[in-house]
């Protein structure tokens, strides 16, 4: 009997979602090949189309979605390389999950918990709508996720607000996790949108902390990002800066903030028949590595590339990418197909 009853429930639950609710399901679908002559498998600086001669399926992402008057339930799986490399550290049951949340609507403003990707910089994972097929080093240096709660707020018609209180730099679990604090701002205009993000955090966990976590605490950061179009052209432009607060080494008494920074300029030339013509070219700053291991204080790129698109799913393309610094020259042409539906 109890189990009938459970059954009845649960048929009940779907039918009142059905005609109260609105369902959607959306994905994503990325696989490349990067060619290159340089003796490595694999790109260790990068967590994004990182293989190096061979077929990598980077991801491979479904968004379930659904919507009520004053609620939305959002829940995306994913699997592919971008995933075994950016999550192993989570626990093995969130390893494939690259957002789930649960977000009440008011009037102008929203509250959300769970887990959401990144708001820093222009740049996703899911990279079907950015203007170059590769994502810039200015996206793998920020958090590429965070967890906690998310509040938006329209505040007029050109400018709305986000503020995450989250679980430190990049951590879904909440254990031994420092809340942290993010923001962002953004401003749309007819042919001009601006983004300016914020993180302030300790990043050290909770509890007593070893020599080596008790060097690095409070981390600050401010991004900004500028997309403008006009005509057949686009614009994009990125710039951070980052400071970790971090101990001397020989006293752990004295302080030194040690800094991190990139700016990177990207354009796109559209034409007829869903052709365009992409480039990009970046530096990326960090002397002390804090967030990166290159071999020198500048490390550089430059990419020039096209896309082919084939109606609104299927893209087609290829790009050259050449990173450069003081004791590193990788020259690679990548190759690739994407899908969004």
């Amino acid at each position: 009997m109890l189990k009938s009853q459970y059954v009845i429930l649960w048929i009940s639950s779907l039918v009142v979602f059905k005609l109260t609710g609105q369902f959607s399901i959306h994905g994503t679908y990325d696989t490349y090949l990067a060619s290159s002559l340089d003796q490595r498998d694999t790109l260790p600086f990068l967590v994004s189309q990182a293989a190096v001669n061979q077929v990598d399926l980077n991801l491979l992402e479904l968004e379930f979605r659904q919507e009520f008057k004053y609620l939305n339930l959002h829940f995306a799986p994913a699997i592919g390389s971008y995933m075994r490399r950016n999550y192993s550290q989570e626990a093995f049951w969130r390893r494939n999950v690259y957002e789930a949340y649960a977000e009440l609507k008011f009037k102008n403003s929203k509250l959300a918990y769970g887990s959401f990707s990144s708001p820093y910089t222009q740049e996703t994972p899911r990279g079907v709508d950015q203007l170059l097929y590769t994502r810039s080093l200015s996206a793998e240096y920020v958090p590429y996720y965070v967890a906690g709660l998310r509040f938006s707020q329209q505040i007029s018609e050109k400018l709305s607000a986000q503020f995450f209180l989250t679980n430190g730099w990049q951590k879904l679990s909440f254990t031994q996790a420092r809340p942290s604090i993010g923001a962002l701002l953004q401003w749309k205009f007819d042919a001009l949108t601006l983004n300016w993000s914020h993180f302030y955090g300790d990043v050290a966990p909770k509890g007593k902390l070893t020599a080596e976590a008790a060097q690095n605490r409070w981390r600050y950061f401010q991004e900004v990002n500028i997309g403008y179009k006009k005509g057949n052209y686009e614009w994009q432009a990125c710039a951070y800066m980052g400071l970790q607060r971090s101990q001397d080494d020989s006293t752990l008494i004295l302080y030194a903030n040690r800094y991190w920074g990139q700016a990177n300029l990207q354009v796109r030339r559209s034409f007829e028949n869903n052709w365009s013509l992409n480039s990009r070219i970046e530096t990326f700053v960090d002397p002390k590595q804090v967030v990166s291991q290159f071999s020198s204080p500048y490390f550089c790129s430059f990419s020039l590339g096209y896309i082919k698109q084939f109606g609104p799913v299927l893209q087609l393309g290829q790009e050259m990418r050449y990173f450069f610094g003081k004791e590193a020259q990788i020259p690679l042409l990548y190759t690739f197909l994407r899908l969004k539906f």
